[in-house]
């Protein structure tokens, strides 16, 4: 089974819009790996996106705001968390994707991660079949199911304003976007 969290409406549409606005005028650089020592190196081969600069209270009012989910996230996972990590602002474009991964909580990871309980992704731009204006195409959120279960693939293309989130050890990954511009906000639980 795959075992995700969804909040609609986290963030409101005028949010949503205000920022990818402000995301298309951010500089950004090549979104990093952690390796073992938890710094980050650039792997086009394995995740290819632009992790975008934003104002210190923008992130803040999005760490805020993930904060507010914390007690409902312990019910549903069954787990302590304490924080959530400086939130990652992305972009990709065609071509852009990131391979089946995990983000933590797992005994091969020996890098900071380590920590990760929790994964959360917000979604700000629409998915569409076909190019359209403020959508991507492809780029798909797909959660794995257990590796010891069936060979379980779920591909989700929430709307924008969504929060998902899902346990760190879930393997998981972003299938190459297609066409248009896919923004999502990422950030982990400790």
């Amino acid at each position: 089974m795959i075992d995700a969290f969804e909040v609609k409406s986290f963030l409101d549409p005028a949010e949503c819009a205000g920022l990818r606005a402000d995301l298309r005028r951010a500089a950004g650089s090549q979104a990093t790996v952690l390796s073992r020592d938890a710094s980050g190196e650039v792997k086009p081969s394995v995740r290819r996106s632009t992790r975008m600069s934003v104002p210190a209270r923008t992130a803040e009012h999005i760490t805020a705001r993930l904060m507010q989910q914390t007690g409902a996230l312990e019910q549903r996972f069954g787990r302590a968390l304490s924080r959530c990590e400086p939130p990652q602002f992305l972009r990709y474009l065609p071509g852009d994707f990131f391979v089946a991964h995990q983000d933590g909580n797992t005994p091969l990871v020996h890098d900071d991660s380590r920590f990760r309980k929790v994964s959360a992704v917000i979604f700000l731009s629409a998915f569409s079949q076909v190019p359209a204006p403020e959508s991507y195409g492809g780029g798909a959120l797909v959660l794995h199911g257990p590796y010891m279960g069936p060979d379980l693939r779920v591909p989700l293309t929430p709307a924008p304003g969504t929060l998902i989130c899902f346990r760190a050890e879930t393997t998981h990954e972003v299938l190459p976007v297609t066409h248009g511009e896919r923004f999502t906000i990422v950030s982990w639980y400790w």
